[in-house]
């Protein structure tokens, strides 16, 4: 039952640090995703059950306090998480650099998992251009390595 609760903890931490950033740092913001680094550090340390729930976890809760469509991001967390945790079972991530890798990847893949829903939800799909890939990318590596390195030192 520890896990779980380990698990809301850290959705409540993700969440409050993605609102204090907007509110506080807006610049920041748009350049760091907590909830895809959530997701990723589940997806690279926990089973692939834990990643899914915590995947559409934090996909409703960043729907709920965004208010976009209910259930787009969670969508979206859940198969990024999926999918880097199986590539996780295929190689060696428990080292900075590929776990930089593998954030840098999963942010590229969720731009193109939400272009792809936009287009079946019959939407206009707008992908964001490569510039603001790369910085969500690069933010996205470097707080995840942060948060990994932190959760290491609390285990």
């Amino acid at each position: 039952m520890i896990p779980f609760w380990r698990g809301i903890l850290a959705l409540l931490v993700a969440a409050g640090g993605q609102l204090l950033l907007s509110r506080y740092l807006p610049a920041a913001a748009r350049t760091v995703d907590l909830y895809t680094v959530l997701v990723l550090y589940y997806a690279v340390t926990r089973r692939r059950v834990a990643v899914m729930v915590m995947g559409t976890a934090a996909g409703l809760t960043e729907d709920l306090l965004a208010g976009t469509v209910l259930g787009v991001n969670a969508f979206k967390k859940t198969l990024v998480g999926y999918v880097m945790g199986t590539l996780g079972t295929y190689f060696m991530l428990n080292q900075p650099l590929p776990r930089f890798g593998v954030l840098f990847l999963a942010t590229i893949l969720e731009a193109l998992t939400g272009a792809g829903l936009a287009l079946v939800l019959g939407q206009h799909a707008v992908l964001p251009s490569m510039g603001d890939l790369v910085r969500l990318g690069m933010g996205n590596g470097v707080a995840g390595i942060i948060a990994y390195w932190m959760a290491s030192k609390m285990e």
